[in-house]
């Protein structure tokens, strides 16, 4: 290869060197360097520093050798900013980079740390199928979208994204972990993530402070993924599924507000409840915001994840949202002994359709009584509704003298408070009857709302 004209150094564009290049080119009223276009590409370069530059067109550097250091800061680019397969063997710098087409690392191999900052991109960042071998520092990003499809972070990576609405982890490996912080509602999809030691995904202090919830990262879904070392800090999570995650019950979740819930009704405890649910009840009232046009998973699969996430509250003694996770997996539970009913007579099996049907009538009896043990007001006005019913009965039918209701209604409360003792009131056949069923079911009934009180209040 030929020498600079200028100097003794190897000429890269037009018989110069790069610095000598961008010095001949004319200056803007900034005093930065206009370039109409820079292609460094398929060369080996040395050290290589882009400083205040303006190129109007694009940076061509696809299958660019840096055998030094590569430094750029404080460069605008008109156009597409190509690194599709360079090698960087030494640290990488790029700051303040303002790009109006896409910035592509494809391919690329970075062999020591890296340092990303304040970096301004109208179009995709893309660092698909990368290897980056060092730290990574990448802070303050905007951006159209992040792809990090198959990249590959086999140290630990430390991603501050500003304006990102969307980021692309595909099969993204972080060999080390990851710390990735969003300061706006960022879209995330976990799909066969490899995360190879702790990691976080937070909102931004900024968010947090503000309580601007609007501005939390949004996560879809989590197929494929071992979450064992995830932890999740204001992390949005109404429309997240986990079907098909690993270890999901050593998961970690700050924000008891991550959660979506049940919508509100009469017939419908307000609790936490998955996106995942209101996908498989496919009822219009349990309808997710917007066009969620994704496949509902199966109730077994749901049911599975409550179950994980329960297990996962009460290892953190976090009682109230265990108990409404047993909620949730209890009623994918019934809903399912429901549909096997139905199936079980559409295909006119008779034996399997009864037996089934047997467990799924005594899920909704515990469902209405006492909501599965966690909802003691329903025990107590059932309760309450037994002990009025047996007093009007009573006093109609139950004793051999005539007696008032009040009279009646003490009666039924003595009654209802023991379980074996005996009448001392002369009784009818129909009054014995009517006592020995109160007696059993009174206490029952008082049990499971005891029960559920000491479910919401225990820690």
């Amino acid at each position: 290869m030929a020498n600079c004209v200028q100097c003794s150094n190897e000429a890269v564009v037009e018989e110069r060197c790069l610095a000598h290049h961008i010095e001949n080119c004319p200056t803007d009223d900034d005093g930065r360097h206009v370039l109409a276009d820079l292609d460094l590409s398929g060369q080996r370069l040395d050290d290589v520093q882009l400083t205040d530059l303006v190129i109007t067109g694009g940076l061509n550097c696809a299958g660019t050798t840096f055998r030094g250091s590569l430094r750029i800061r404080n460069v605008t680019v008109g156009g597409l900013a190509d690194f599709n397969s360079a090698r960087m063997q030494a640290y990488v710098s790029i700051a303040h980079l303002a790009v109006g087409g896409v910035l592509r690392l494809r391919d690329a191999v970075l062999e020591r740390d890296v340092f990303i900052a304040e970096v301004a991109c109208e179009s995709v960042v893309s660092l698909a199928r990368a290897t980056l071998a060092g730290s990574v520092e990448i802070t303050d990003l905007r951006a159209e979208s992040l792809d990090l499809r198959r990249t590959t972070f086999q140290h630990r990576a430390l991603l501050q994204l500003g304006d990102v609405p969307r980021v692309d982890m595909q099969r993204a490996g972080f060999h080390r972990g990851v710390r990735l912080t969003c300061a706006g509602p960022t879209r995330l999809d976990l799909l066969e993530v490899d995360l190879g030691g702790p990691s976080a995904i937070a909102a931004a202090a900024s968010t947090v402070e503000a309580w601007r919830m609007q501005d939390r990262p949004v996560l879809g879904r989590t197929l494929g993924t071992d979450l064992s070392q995830l932890r999740l800090s204001y992390v949005d999570l109404s429309e997240c599924s986990f079907t098909g995650a690993h270890h999901l019950d050593k998961l970690t979740v700050d924000d008891w507000h991550s959660w979506r819930t049940s919508p509100r009704g009469l017939w419908v405890t307000h609790r936490v409840t998955l996106a995942d649910e209101h996908r498989v009840r496919g009822h219009v009232r349990w309808a997710l915001p917007g066009t969620d046009g994704r496949e509902a998973p199966s109730v077994d699969s749901v049911q599975a994840d409550y179950h994980s996430l329960r297990s996962m509250m009460q290892d953190r003694k976090d009682q109230r949202a265990a108990s409404d996770f047993y909620y949730g997996e209890m009623e994918m539970r019934r809903i399912g002994l429901r549909r096997s009913v139905r199936a079980d007579l559409r295909a006119r099996d008779w034996r399997a359709a009864f037996s089934t049907l047997g467990e799924w009538l005594l899920l909704c009896l515990y469902w209405l009584l006492s909501g599965y043990g966690q909802r003691a007001w329903r025990a107590f006005v059932t309760l309450g509704l037994v002990a009025a019913a047996a007093s009007a009965a009573l006093a109609r039918w139950g004793f051999q003298t005539p007696t008032g209701y009040g009279d009646s209604l003490r009666y039924t409360l003595r009654a209802a408070s023991t379980l074996l003792r005996g009448s001392d009131v002369a009784l009818t056949p129909t009054g014995d009857w009517i006592e020995l069923v109160l007696r059993l079911v009174a206490p029952l009934l008082l049990a499971l709302g005891l029960l559920a009180i000491r479910e919401r209040v225990r820690r």
